[in-house]
């Protein structure tokens, strides 16, 4: 995103804190010249994330027992078809 310096001047602490909060680079433009503010520290993606709790119904010890695609199986029945 690239702003001009007068309207870093208006929003300073408003980009200020969007850089911090969405971790997204700002550049500013003056004189036909651009400087960029970045957050120094990395933004965890993990934070973010909405806790839902009692999405995992019933035992998660099932979960390795879960049936998944197998890829073996499919590739035996598309070389059947295939030829």
């Amino acid at each position: 995103m690239t702003i001009t310096a007068t309207t870093l001047r208006a929003d300073l602490y408003r980009v200020i804190g969007d850089v911090i909060k969405k971790g997204v680079p700002v550049e500013v433009e003056l004189r036909g010249r651009k400087v960029r503010i970045v957050p120094v520290e990395p933004r965890d993606k993990l934070a973010a994330l909405v806790k839902r709790p009692g999405v995992l119904v019933g035992d998660p010890g099932r979960f390795p027992r879960i049936k998944t695609f197998d890829e073996q199986k499919w590739r035996k029945k598309w070389n059947r078809r295939a030829k």
